[in-house]
């Protein structure tokens, strides 16, 4: 029930229904999913540890806010992470996780390239792909909490994750040839991509 909880609000945190700056009041969170109050404070304190989720001293929780000086620090803790994920992924992956993404790679040939939140939904599949064909328990939870702030920019800014959508054959052939240099170059270059959009409209003044 717990984890249940903490899923639900990291979800809807990530899709933008509970915005940067929004407050998470507990009693009125506890009516809505109905539960206790005490699932839903105890997933508020895991999330706070994702930094998905402020909690002010007697205030209570409110969404984290998403600011350039944190996004730049993500930016360095991805790329490292990313780095990690590719080279594993590319000695560790699955003939079936292959698959995942050829079906993946297929479908995204007939999707609406200007509906940004099914992109975006995209981008999030072949990413947790990516991570689970590491096959690594603790790389892929500490990559999923930072790529999780990373998923709620890319809806706050209506990116277009064309960039992965475009290299996705030529991903699935390195995997195939098993090309770890080629997979960490792929993923650190789709980081590098995004954070010069995030740059944009940072300096954009919105």
């Amino acid at each position: 029930m717990r984890d249940d909880v903490c899923n639900v609000l990291r979800e809807r945190i990530v899709n933008l229904y509970h915005k940067p700056g929004d407050p998470l009041n507990e009693k009125r969170l506890s009516e809505e999913l109905k539960v206790s109050r005490t699932p839903i404070r105890e997933a508020l304190i895991r999330l706070s540890g994702e930094r998905l989720v402020t909690l002010v001293p007697h205030v209570g929780a409110r969404v984290s806010d998403v600011n350039l000086r944190d996004f730049q620090e993500l930016i360095e803790l991805r790329e490292i992470l990313e780095r990690g994920v590719a080279r594993l992924a590319a000695m560790n992956i699955t003939e079936e996780q292959i698959r995942d993404l050829e079906r993946l790679s297929e479908m995204a040939n007939h999707i609406n390239r200007e509906d940004i939140s099914e992109l975006i939904d995209y981008d999030m599949q072949f990413h947790q792909i990516i991570n689970q064909a590491s096959h690594n328990h603790f790389l892929h939870e500490s990559i999923s909490v930072t790529q999780n702030q990373f998923f709620r920019i890319q809806r706050l800014i209506s990116h277009k994750p064309e960039r992965m959508l475009a290299d996705l054959p030529k991903v699935i052939r390195a995997l195939k040839r098993r090309d770890a240099g080629q997979m960490e170059q792929f993923m650190v270059e789709h980081v590098e991509h995004f954070a010069r959009a995030v740059g944009r409209y940072f300096s954009s003044g919105r």
